[in-house]
């Protein structure tokens, strides 16, 4: 009798549980636009260069974070594609190219909504002092078997007369494919208005570059500033570089010889 009496008043307490009204809850959640209490996402550049910074460096990191937690980020170098989102802060970027480049984040919540614009920092690399040699870009990925050109440059030279680059190469990574000594208004060889006097050879064997130029007929004798010299043309098998050997030389207009203070390889990735 006590049971049936306990199994009836269960019953009665579940029907009166069923047919109660909840008590609604209140609002607290930041991340959420409807939550009165909502704030937008934000994220904020906390390290790296300077808003208009030159950096004597080809490698900068970024630091950032976000104004609630669990956010995820995508960030990019302005002209290239953006990241994947992801909860990481921070970004490397190494083996930059002299110029100028813009850091862009952004930064979104868990419940997906997006800051309105990227935050975004501009700065310029300027590392390589002159009198220097270097190639540029200073790092490409490409398809295996793929194709890549790098260009010899010229910094901060003072009345060059003439030029030897010797370069190096591994060729199970690399094969040249080409050679082109600019004779045009490419050259900074050609900015004293004189005539343009170029040699290259390749041994794909060796693993050799040799490009030899010089300026003639041109007022003054020698040229200044920084400019480029020719491009090589090349075909990827492996990652690799393209370096300098103790051959490459700098003579003026007096056939003495330039101090050369930095030379700068490059190197190729596959993608």
């Amino acid at each position: 009798m006590f049971l049936k009496r306990l199994l009836a008043f269960a019953c009665l307490a579940i029907a009166a549980g069923c047919t109660a009204t909840p008590t609604e809850p209140g609002f607290n959640n930041p991340i959420i636009p409807d939550d009165p209490n909502y704030v937008p996402p934000l994220t904020t550049i906390v390290s790296g260069p300077a808003e208009g910074e030159v950096v004597d460096a080809h490698t900068v990191t970024f630091i950032w974070s976000g104004n609630q937690s669990g956010m995820s980020f995508q960030y990019r170098l302005a002209g290239s594609a953006w990241s994947d989102w992801a909860a990481d802060t921070t970004a490397t970027f190494a083996l930059l190219d002299e110029g100028g480049y813009t850091f862009e984040v952004i930064g979104r919540y868990a419940s997906g909504v997006e800051e309105e614009s990227a935050h975004s920092r501009s700065y310029t690399i300027d590392d390589i002092h002159g009198p220097a040699l270097w190639l540029t870009p200073r790092f490409q990925s490409v398809t295996q078997g793929g194709s890549v050109t790098v260009e010899l440059m010229l910094e901060d030279v003072t009345n060059v007369l003439a030029l030897k680059a010797a370069l190096t190469f591994d060729p199970t990574q690399l094969q040249v494919t080409a050679i082109e000594v600019y004779e045009d208004s490419r050259s900074l060889l050609k900015s004293n208005g004189g005539t343009v006097i170029p040699f290259s050879a390749y041994d794909n064997s060796a693993g050799t570059v040799t490009i030899e130029v010089a300026t003639a007929t041109g007022t003054p004798a020698g040229v200044s500033g920084t400019g480029a010299i020719g491009v090589i043309t090349l075909t990827v098998s492996q990652a690799g570089e393209i370096a300098w050997n103790g051959a490459s030389e700098l003579r003026d207009a007096n056939n003495a010889a330039i101090t050369i203070l930095e030379k700068a390889a490059a190197l190729v990735g596959i993608e």
